[in-house]
């Protein structure tokens, strides 16, 4: 099984976020497989780190490239519009950006592991919440 990081997992890592750290360490001993992130994922760390100084978004953004990127195919926009009318319609709001990451980690039929709560309403994701 492949893993997708989401955002949180990605801003925890960074912060050297010692329970996260030590999860993740034991999910990679049954996943070996590197870890991935969503282009979603990449857009919202960067937004977060505008903020930093120069030197420090240099090397977080250097950090960004360990990491293989997905990004979204002709398939993807059919995935979304589906997600995002099955839970409206249901009264679930979900963050456009949230549906996206899910839309292509379902696309990609791999598993996010994530602590941001909106993932849990999303029954066809595969996840893992930490």
């Amino acid at each position: 099984m492949i893993l997708v990081l989401d955002t949180s997992i990605l801003i925890d890592i960074q912060k050297n976020d010692k329970k996260t750290i030590e999860i993740l360490r034991k999910i990679s001993k049954e996943h070996p497989y590197p870890a991935k992130i969503t282009v979603f994922s990449n857009f919202e760390f960067q937004t977060g780190i505008l903020d930093k100084t120069p030197k420090n978004v240099s090397k977080l953004k250097e950090f960004l490239l360990n990491f293989d990127m997905l990004h979204t195919t002709n398939k993807s926009p059919e995935i979304l519009a589906e997600l995002k009318h099955k839970y409206s319609k249901k009264g679930q709001l979900i963050p456009l950006i949230d549906l996206f990451i899910a839309g292509i980690v379902i696309e990609n039929n791999l598993t996010l592991i994530t602590k941001d709560k909106d993932f849990e309403k999303i029954k066809e994701l595969k996840k893992i919440m930490i």
